[in-house]
């Protein structure tokens, strides 16, 4: 078991101080929480602790012993490894490659495949998980993506680990299963470091905790001595009030009407990733889409976006009229938008700036005599991070330097200004901290009163049922569920999203 100690740790960027004077420990074997806002520096600080980042003022001991690494290698061999916010992993290669790469497992000079397959079907039947060992990375999903990252994590068999947002892509049962692990880790004496927004994962695993806010250290406190609101509190520097949206929402006609969609699933014993779904969705109104990984829910979306790989079969019509669309581009044409669950390989475009990012699907608007009028560009982006609270130095900071949950406001931002009809939202909130995300709850409420018509996916029930008129929810592909807001409960939903696959729609 390791300790930790931090003391007068300073980071610098160029015009942002990521971390000022950061002074505080960790005890051996103890679940020590990281909370604060997006950009109050917990993720840079984790990386310093892991060799990510070599350069910075002030001392780091562990175990008594000042540390300053010249990179990752240099903490694993120490005892330390990072499961990272953002996904890490080399698509092109196996599972089983990505957990061993660069430090495989070998006969002599040859790779022992088979091996590193066997060792890493281990670790998937620790985390309770049916991950292929010999599937290539870029066939997963986010979710099982971020398994992967914590299965090469517990590969390391490491003395600290550092969790940063490990549950922000996994369902509800996805996250039961890690938290099994983690109390299977605590009682081998693993020290912990847990980043999480989330106030009922850090209250139910905490030792202590610690709050950072801009750069510097709030307090650390026992976990019995505070509170959620508290902790809160001391996060954003101000109260956060259970969200409150506005009363009923007045629907409108029909913008989206869905009859018997079904998406082929070539080669696999189920043979869909979506069954016979219908349903509606009206103008002015939330609806939810519920339901475990691999249930469909981002497929559903990528359907209605024309951008799933196989041709979904089935009518969808948009103010009715039939439509089938052959890519996005289609999609965004006729009035739909979509925000991507995945952030960092299908949001963003990692070497612009924010304007670049925002104004990316809306470039016609901004051209004169052929030519780009940056300053129409720059009063543009402007408008949009001031609408949603975008956290940024200006228009021309790199997109990179901005935090995860910052980084999502400008791919929101850059589809709302297409003036969509419809908007698709695949977990909109992944990573995003609890003062960021009721700004965003307050956006997608006074959106859906000017009438836009929403779809929302996402893995935390609470979130559906503060957000939505409507939850469908599915199961293996199947709608076996929807609920009015009169039926809402996260009973009910789980209910549906475990039901058999068979059972008829309720």
């Amino acid at each position: 078991m390791l300790s930790i100690d931090f003391q007068n740790v300073t980071k610098r960027f160029p015009g942002v101080v990521a971390l000022d004077d950061v002074s505080f420990d960790v005890r051996k074997g103890e679940f020590h929480s990281i909370c604060g806002e997006n950009g109050a520096g917990k993720s840079t600080l984790m990386k310093v602790l892991s060799g990510v980042l070599t350069d910075y003022e002030g001392d780091v001991h562990v175990n008594g012993t000042k540390i300053q690494f010249d990179g990752t290698r240099a903490a694993e061999a120490v005892g330390i490894s990072i499961i990272h916010q953002e996904l890490n992993l080399v698509e092109e290669l196996s599972v089983a490659a990505n957990i061993f790469l660069g430090r495989e497992i070998r006969n002599g000079i040859f790779l022992n495949d088979a091996a590193m397959v066997e060792e890493s079907q281990k670790l998937f039947e620790q985390l309770d998980c049916d991950i292929r060992p010999r599937q290539t990375v870029r066939e997963l999903r986010v979710g099982d993506q971020q398994l992967v990252e914590i299965a090469k994590a517990l590969s390391l068999k490491s003395d600290i680990l550092i969790m940063d947002e490990p549950t922000s892509a996994l369902t509800e049962t996805e996250v039961q299963r890690l938290f099994r692990v983690i109390e299977m880790l605590r009682e081998n004496g693993v020290t912990i470091l847990y980043i999480s927004h989330k106030m009922e994962e850090v209250f139910r695993l905490s030792d202590r905790i610690t709050i950072l806010r801009d750069g510097k250290h709030v307090r650390t406190l026992n976990r019995e001595e505070t509170t959620p609101q508290e902790v809160t509190h001391l996060m954003v520097g101000r109260e956060i009030e259970s969200i409150q949206l506005g009363g009923d929402r007045h629907v409108g006609e029909p913008a989206l009407e869905v009859e018997n969609l079904s998406l082929p699933w070539p080669g696999h014993a189920r043979e869909w990733r979506l069954k016979d779904v219908s349903f509606s969705l009206r103008k002015g109104e939330v609806v939810g889409i519920a339901g475990l990984m691999g249930a469909g829910r981002t497929e559903l979306l990528e359907c209605l976006f024309g951008a799933s790989e196989e041709t979904p079969q089935g009518t969808i019509r948009l103010n009715g009229n039939a439509v089938a669309f052959r890519h996005p581009s289609e999609a965004k044409a006729a009035g739909i938008a979509m925000v991507t669950e995945d952030r960092k390989r299908l949001g963003l475009f990692q070497q612009m700036t924010v304007r670049e990012n925002i104004t990316m699907c809306t470039l016609p608007e901004m051209v004169s005599s052929g030519v780009i009028q940056t300053r129409k560009e720059s009063v543009a982006t402007q408008e949009s991070i001031e609408e949603l609270g975008v956290k940024t130095s200006g228009p021309e900071s790199a997109v990179t330097s901005l935090s995860g949950g910052n980084q999502q406001k400008c791919i929101i931002a850059r589809w709302l200004r297409t003036n969509p009809e419809v908007l698709l939202l695949d977990d909109p909130t992944r990573g995003v901290d609890v003062g960021a995300k009721a700004e965003l709850y307050q956006v997608i409420d006074k959106l859906c009163r000017d009438g836009l018509a929403i779809i929302v996916t996402s893995s935390e029930l609470p979130e559906l049922i503060t957000l939505c008129d409507r939850i469908l929810v599915l199961c293996e592909g199947r709608l076996t569920g929807e609920l009015a807001k009169s039926d809402f409960s996260e009973e009910r939903i789980m209910e549906l999203a475990t039901a058999m696959a068979e059972e008829s729609p309720v």
